[in-house]
């Protein structure tokens, strides 16, 4: 059996990441953490909220998205991020009884296994999938060579319930990250919970 797993905020907690950054990039902005987040899980893009609340036009919001995209993976940033509660026990558990991957839509593969190394979670996955902004999570799920309907994946995003949905592979959405229940319940996930602490074989 293949568990598949999205990184950020499912293995891990980025939301102090993301959260400094867009105040770096936007100074004007006095949003606090908990404003932001609950912006973000109401699916209320970056672009808009940059709109809505500070009045950017379009030539401010490209200038925004280069900077963010030139940051967000930079050293300086990723030593923000923690991991999410229990998860080390979690994927001890789970490893026994299957193969654990990793893929995410970051733009660094070295940088994603120099975290998951600091972090101490390198360790319990075989496979670590990176698209650098190249090739589709579905693409590259879809070439693990053992993939069957008996596999999940976990990730925060209705993005990675709908690769899964396309794979035909069972899908679980946990609450650590970027979605709220009722922002994610519509895309039908046949597992919605707090944490993938809680996700049993």
């Amino acid at each position: 059996m293949n568990i598949i797993f999205d990184l950020d905020g499912t293995l891990i907690d980025s939301r102090c990441r993301l959260y400094r950054l867009f105040q770096k990039l936007v100074p004007e902005s006095n949003l606090s953490h908990d404003s932001y987040w609950s912006l973000k899980r109401r699916k209320i893009s970056n672009e808009t909220i940059l709109i809505r609340e500070f009045g950017y036009d379009e030539a401010a919001i490209v200038r925004f998205v280069a900077d963010w995209m030139g940051l967000i993976e930079s050293t300086e940033y990723l030593v923000l991020d923690t991991n999410i509660p229990g998860i080390h026990e979690s994927l001890g558990r789970l490893r026994i009884d299957a193969n654990l991957h990793v893929c995410t839509a970051r733009q660094q593969r070295k940088a994603v296994v120099d975290q998951l190394d600091r972090l101490g979670l390198g360790r319990f996955f075989s496979n670590v999938m990176v698209t650098e902004q190249i090739r589709g999570k579905e693409e590259m799920i879809g070439a693990l060579p053992d993939l069957s309907s008996t596999d999940w994946i976990i990730g925060d995003t209705g993005k990675d319930i709908q690769v899964g949905q396309a794979l035909g592979i069972k899908t679980c959405a946990v609450l650590t990250g970027f979605l709220s229940e009722e922002s994610l319940m519509p895309y039908s996930p046949d597992l919605i919970l707090p944490s993938v602490a809680d996700f049993r074989l």
